[in-house]
């Protein structure tokens, strides 16, 4: 079982995420050191603009959906998200697996799933086995992939 602790740059958090997780169980811990304003995080992002169609992002008048890309900015994670503003299914192709990893694309968030579903942790959110996904009308939905392993995103948190 995996966990993600989000820590202030103080470490305050570890503690307390520690004993409420003390069941056991690998952790993410992600270290907010860096105090970025939200025009410098996309200045350092590395974010892939896509369509339905992968690397053809749709721009034109009548477009009604948009995908993306990202990888966190210390490269533990993509992050792929799929916006559905038209009124009918649409069906997006998804990004290879990234060569450093073995992970496959696990669905985060899709808001047309009814609760609990439409949100899960990731280490209990389904796996994605197909090469495209279809979001439902109106809705979006949020894939992730883990790069490292628990034990090296833990170790990094420690230096």
């Amino acid at each position: 079982m995996e966990r993600i602790v989000v820590l202030n740059s103080d470490r305050s958090l570890l503690e307390e995420e520690e004993h409420r997780y003390d069941a056991g169980g690998a952790i993410h811990v992600v270290v907010d050191e860096a105090k970025l304003t939200l025009n410098q995080f996309l200045r350092q992002a590395a974010i892939e603009l896509r369509g339905v169609r992968l690397n053809r992002a749709d721009w034109s008048e009548d477009s009604h959906s948009l995908a993306f890309t990202l990888r966190s900015l210390r490269g533990r994670f993509l992050i792929h998200g799929m916006l559905n503003a038209y009124w009918e299914p649409l069906t997006f192709e998804l990004p290879p697996r990234a060569a450093e990893t073995q992970e496959r694309w696990r669905r985060w968030i899709d808001t047309a799933l009814q609760s609990p579903d439409d949100i899960r942790r990731l280490d209990e959110s389904a796996l994605i086995e197909q090469s495209t996904y279809v979001v439902q009308p109106r809705s979006l939905v949020f894939l992730a992939m883990c790069l490292q392993s628990a034990r090296e995103t833990v170790s990094d948190a420690r230096r």
